[in-house]
C-alpha cells in the first residue's frame, strides 16, 4: 500500500495569495538591518519521547550517553505582527478545548489515546492569545501540520486563511493514517489551505525561499524532511533578526550538537540537510535569535 494513501488531510489546497519565491542572496543581505516585524512567543508546557525528538542513534548522542526518556518540552505559537498587514500566528498553540475534551473537536480515537493530549498545560490558551491582540487575526502560517502545531485550531476562526509549504497536505507518511481524520475535522468549514510557493534556491542553501509580504520583512523557508512541505519562518525585527525553526529541530541540545530528530520525522536525510541549512545560516548571521521547534 502506497503511503500517498496516507496525506495529511485531504482538505483543499491552493496556491497561496501571497508570497514571491526568491533567492537565498536577496534574504540574506537584509537579516543584518532592523525590520518592522514584531514578534512574541508563547509556550503551553509538555513532554515527548526523547528517542522521537533527536535522533539517539547519532555519534554525538551516544558519546553523550543520552537515553530514551520523557523530555520537558514547550508547544509554540509565535504571534506575528506587520505595521500593514497586521497580526498573524505561526503555528496554532494549544486550545483547551481540544485539551480538556479532545472528542468534541474531531480528535481521533488513537490520537486521544497515544497523542499525548493530556499531558498539554497551556498557560494562555490559543483563545486567549487571540483576545489579547487589538486587531483581529489575518492568518496562521503553519510549519507543518502534525498534532502539537494545528492543536489551537478550535480557537481559530473557520474564514481565517491558513498557510502551509507547498504539498504539505499532499504528503504520504504512514503516521496519518490516524492523523488525517482528525486534521479534516479541524479545517472542516475552512477555505482551501493556502501553499506558500517555492522555486530552487539559485545560491544552493536552501530547498527554497519565499518573500511572505513582498516587502522583504518575512521569509518562509521550504526546509523539507521532518515532513516534504515543512516550512521555517524569518522576521526582521527592530531589535534583530528572529528565526523560527519549526521542527527542523526540536531541542537545543539538537541544535547546538547538528543532531536532527529521532523518529519525528518523515526522511532522515533531508531532515538532516535542512537542519545543517539553517545551522549554517546561524553562523553567517551569529546575532541572529533562534526560536526552535519545542525547546527554548
Amino acid at each position: 500500500m502506497k503511503l500517498l494513501n496516507f496525506k495529511a488531510t485531504s482538505h483543499r489546497t491552493t496556491p497561496a495569495s501571497i508570497g514571491t519565491p526568491v533567492r537565498s542572496a536577496a534574504m540574506e543581505s537584509l537579516i543584518e538591518q532592523p525590520g518592522p516585524i514584531e514578534v512574541k512567543t508563547v509556550g503551553a508546557d509538555w513532554r515527548a519521547n526523547l528517542s522521537g525528538l533527536l535522533n539517539l542513534k547519532d555519534p554525538k548522542a551516544v558519546k553523550a550517553g543520552l537515553t530514551d526518556r520523557k523530555e520537558p518540552i514547550q508547544i509554540y505559537t509565535h504571534v506575528v505582527r506587520h505595521p500593514e498587514h497586521g497580526f498573524f500566528l505561526v503555528d496554532t498553540g494549544v486550545s483547551r478545548r481540544l485539551v480538556e475534551d479532545p472528542a468534541s473537536v474531531g480528535v481521533g480515537l488513537m490520537l486521544r489515546k497515544y497523542g499525548g493530549i493530556s499531558d498539554m498545560r497551556p498557560t494562555q490558551s490559543t483563545a486567549e492569545v487571540i483576545a489579547a491582540e487589538p486587531s483581529p487575526l489575518k492568518g496562521v502560517f503553519m510549519t507543518h501540520l502534525h498534532l502539537d502545531h494545528v492543536s489551537g485550531f478550535p480557537d481559530i476562526a473557520k474564514d481565517v486563511p491558513i498557510y502551509t509549504g507547498a504539498d504539505e497536505a499532499e504528503a504520504g507518511l504512514f503516521l496519518n493514517i490516524v492523523a488525517q481524520g482528525t486534521n479534516n475535522h479541524l479545517l472542516s468549514g475552512r477555505p482551501p489551505l493556502e501553499e506558500l510557493q517555492f522555486t530552487g534556491d539559485p545560491d544552493g542553501k536552501f530547498a527554497g525561499v519565499n518573500d511572505v509580504f513582498g516587502d522583504g520583512s518575512f521569509f518562509a523557508i521550504l526546509t523539507p524532511g521532518h515532513t516534504i512541505g515543512h516550512v521555517s519562518y524569518l522576521a526582521r525585527t527592530a531589535t534583530g533578526t528572529v528565526l523560527m525553526t519549526g521542527d527542523v529541530s526540536h531541542t537545543r541540545w539538537g541544535w547546538e550538537n547538528d543532531v536532527e530528530p529521532g523518529t519525528f520525522l518523515a526522511e532522515r536525510e533531508p531532515s538532516r540537510q535542512s537542519l545543517l541549512a539553517l545551522k549554517a545560516l546561524s553562523r553567517r548571521h551569529p546575532d541572529m535569535t533562534v526560536k526552535l521547534g519545542h525547546q527554548a
